[in-house]
């Protein structure tokens, strides 16, 4: 088992840059240089040096796309100042992105990824991001708007790398391989996916979370319509409470955490309440809903995909279900007064701008039993998650990819990420060779939740020592010291401890003899 942080591996590249200084950095960090280096159809509109707390240039431009078009996808690349370390990393947007993301922006959802930014351009990456085309962190743009809704789908992202990568080649001066990678989760994830399908050639290496797999985020209207016309199902956050304290009983190791997507086969009935029902049953609507938010929920004509675990239910309630029960059955807000869960909102401008482009379509309105509507549903899944798993393109370009999947997940099925990777496996072959699935336990949407923190930083480390090095990853060894940055505000900081995450079909068993500590990763084997 290994983890190699991101600094240590920077010290081998160093010596061919080592003539990047200070005077250089400002000399090169002017408008007039910048669009000197720029290729073809990329727009210089702003260039600026920051000097702290991480000294970069910091390079504002856009790129107008065409047929469909035109179109403008707005980009960034930061260029360090100092100890540039041959690496170009490339940000991973949640939501729908739209919204650049800079050390300098005022966007609130962009304003989540500065310290990350800050981090990886002080061990010496060059940092790039891009809307995708279009501003704002819903989906409604792309209503009437074919263009703005391919460049979301992939191509504003790849015409965004192919101009930054270029510029950052041409800063430095290099004549050494530039190492490309990409990380993200949620919407993040989803440019990883559709890069490695679309544009294999993009980057070596690329770690990505809730981003493959089929179902299109229809696994909310299948909750959430159930729950808005069954409101008695509603599960306060104390119920679900004592519902994640006995799947733990039931399946958790000795560390707390349940590792098994299945939950051991935990029987929610089995809390069902004999009596009155209190905060330590569930009743019989609960019980319903539960299996609806873990049961297969259909995608298409004849297909349906999995639902969420039972292995950490509390984050169910800001995402999934809301922290009050539902109140009315309108289109605006069907728990009103109170707020609606993320769920709703997202939802609802999913299915108006991805699929049927209509801004008064209502998630109410989806009926999963009519075949035009699953239709509907198959014919864009594609337009933009990462569906097909052919990868075969990105596995000849020389690729690597690390799939996470957060078994708390309170947002994306982490069965999508499961099912995907059997299907790559029946695919692509030796696939093994190029792309590994690892599950994280006690994670919720990202981040959040009792587990592992900082397994994003974990897998950049694995990647970028898979691409550069060849060392395929194995076991890993992940903690609580550090957590990407996220807009959902969804569960409390993880206690200190390592936790060991296995390549799947692996999982972690505790071998440590009587007493031993169950919080150390070196009393865990893979098996």
């Amino acid at each position: 088992m290994y983890t190699r942080p991101l600094i240590r591996w920077s010290a081998a590249m160093l010596a061919g840059f080592a003539a990047t200084t200070f005077a250089h950095a400002l000399d090169q960090c002017s408008l007039d240089n910048i669009r000197a280096l720029a290729p073809d159809g990329a727009n210089i509109d702003q260039v600026t040096h920051i000097a702290t707390p991480v000294a970069h240039c910091e390079v504002l431009g856009h790129t107008i796309t065409r047929d469909p078009g035109p179109n403008r996808v707005e980009w960034t690349v930061m260029l360090p100042d100092y100890r540039f370390n041959g690496r170009y990393y490339f940000v991973g947007l949640g939501a729908a992105a739209g919204v650049v993301p800079t050390t300098t922006t005022k966007e609130p959802i962009g304003q989540g990824y500065i310290p990350a930014t800050l981090k990886l351009l002080g061990a010496g990456f060059a940092v790039a991001g891009t809307d995708t085309g279009h501003k704002g962190s819903r989906w409604d743009f792309a209503i009437d708007n074919p263009a703005a809704k391919l460049d979301h789908g992939h191509r504003g992202a790849h015409v965004a790398a192919v101009a930054t990568q270029a510029i950052t080649k041409s800063y430095y001066g290099m004549k050494d391989k530039l190492y490309r990678y990409h990380l993200g989760c949620s919407g993040g994830g989803r440019m990883g996916a559709m890069a490695a399908l679309h544009h294999p050639g993009d980057y070596d290496g690329i770690v990505a979370s809730t981003g493959f797999g089929k179902g299109g985020s229809m696994w909310f209207p299948w909750i959430l319509q159930h729950l808005i016309n069954h409101p008695e199902g509603w599960i306060s956050p104390a119920k679900l409470q004592t519902l994640e304290r006995a799947v733990a009983d039931h399946c958790a190791g000795p560390d707390g955490l349940v590792r098994d997507p299945n939950a051991c086969g935990f029987d929610p009935a089995s809390l069902r309440c004999q009596g009155q029902s209190t905060d330590q049953c569930l009743t019989d609507a609960e019980i319903a809903m539960v299996e609806r938010i873990t049961s297969r929920h259909p995608v298409g004509p004849d297909d349906t995909s999995g639902g969420f675990t039972l292995t950490n239910p509390t984050g169910w309630s800001s995402f999934l279900l809301g922290t009050t029960r539902p109140t009315n059955k309108g289109p605006e807000n069907p728990w009103a007064p109170e707020p609606a869960p993320f769920s709703y909102g997202l939802g609802q401008s999913i299915l108006r701008g991805m699929y049927f482009n209509d801004a008064n379509f209502n998630l109410m309105d989806l009926d999963f039993d009519n075949p035009e509507h699953l239709q509907t549903l198959a014919d864009h899944h594609a337009d933009w998650g990462g569906v097909s798993p052919d990868l075969s393109a990105f596995k000849k370009a020389g690729g690597k990819l690390i799939l996470w999947a957060p078994l708390g997940e309170n947002a994306v099925p982490p069965w999508t990420e499961i099912e995907y990777y059997h299907a790559v496996k029946e695919t692509v072959p030796d696939m093994d060779d190029f792309m590994r699935l690892y599950l994280v336990p006690g994670v919720q949407h990202c981040a959040g939740g009792p587990g592992p923190q900082d397994s994003p930083a974990r897998f950049l480390d694995n990647v970028i020592a898979w691409a550069e090095q060849g060392d395929r990853p194995g076991p890993i060894v992940t903690s609580a010291d550090e957590q990407i940055p996220r807009y959902f505000g969804n569960g409390a900081p993880s206690p200190a401890r390592t936790v060991l995450v296995c390549p799947y079909p692996q999982t972690a068993v505790f071998k440590g003899e009587k007493g031993a500590f169950a919080y150390d990763a070196r009393n865990w084997r893979c098996e």
